[in-house]
């Protein structure tokens, strides 16, 4: 009888917990496609400022990445929960294996590689900005992340204002507006046009020491944040584990 309430309660205890995760990725996935299709309306609805160091885009691209992954989790840990099938729990399981071990993997090449991703994205952002306004439709994204970045972060190239040349983007100005044009005088050249209010100044320092900075700022809070993913996830391997070995090998329960 004990055991029999202890499972019960693993259950459905085992159903919220993947139905929260099943709802924050709808949430998720509903925000990443609003702000695809609508942009920044809704910061601007929320009034609240857009995150600095990544472009509009990106982060909903991300946002529906995620919350697509956590909905399937959650849905697959909900029906399987539920119906206590043991092909859903062990999939489940694994999956969390995968997602667990991908992050520390992750983790700890972030830690241990740290130089050299720095270097390598320094390279590949200054080969960006060499080949920039050559019409490349591979890059045109990158190129627009690399300007959002730019106007928010106060900041212009990865190592400062040489990166550009003489060829300087409007979003390395200070105070400039958001209708500012580009004179293109040859394919490499955008430089503010004569109408746009681009005779402020100029950002001098490097995008690379702006990121460094906050990440430097930021470590303590991103590494909480993982931990208690990782946290979470392990409870939910244990709860599925403990469910596994009460479950049926019946499919068919799935449907009833």
């Amino acid at each position: 009888m004990a055991s029999e309430c202890c499972l019960s309660l693993t259950k459905y205890f085992l159903f919220l917990f993947n139905l929260i995760f099943f709802l924050l990725g709808s949430l998720l996935l509903s925000m990443g496609l609003w702000i695809l299709l609508s942009e920044d309306k809704m910061f601007k609805i929320f009034e609240v400022p857009p995150p600095p160091y990544i472009s509009i885009h990106l982060l909903s691209y991300l946002l529906i990445i995620s919350g697509s992954v956590t909905m399937s989790l959650g849905f697959l840990g909900c029906l399987g929960s539920l119906k206590t099938v043991k092909c859903l729990l062990a999939t489940y399981f694994i999956l969390l294996t995968i997602l667990l071990a991908a992050q520390i993997v992750g983790a700890v090449l972030f830690y241990t590689q740290k130089t050299e991703l720095a270097v390598s994205l320094q390279d590949q952002t200054v080969k960006l900005i060499n080949s920039f306004g050559q019409n490349n439709s591979s890059f045109k994204s990158f190129e627009t992340t690399l300007l959002d970045i730019q106007k928010k972060a106060k900041c212009c190239g990865w190592n400062g204002i040489k990166d550009w040349g003489k060829s300087i983007p409007c979003s390395c100005y200070v105070n400039a507006t958001v209708n500012a044009t580009y004179e293109i005088k040859d394919p490499k050249c955008f430089t503010c046009s004569s109408n746009s209010s681009c005779s402020d100044g100029i950002h001098y320092e490097g995008c690379g020491e702006k990121i460094k900075t906050w990440l430097d700022e930021n470590l303590l809070l991103i590494l909480v944040f993982i931990l208690a993913i990782c946290v979470v996830e392990i409870c939910g391997m244990i709860l599925s584990m403990c469910l596994y070995k009460e479950g049926s090998v019946e499919y068919n329960t799935i449907f009833y």
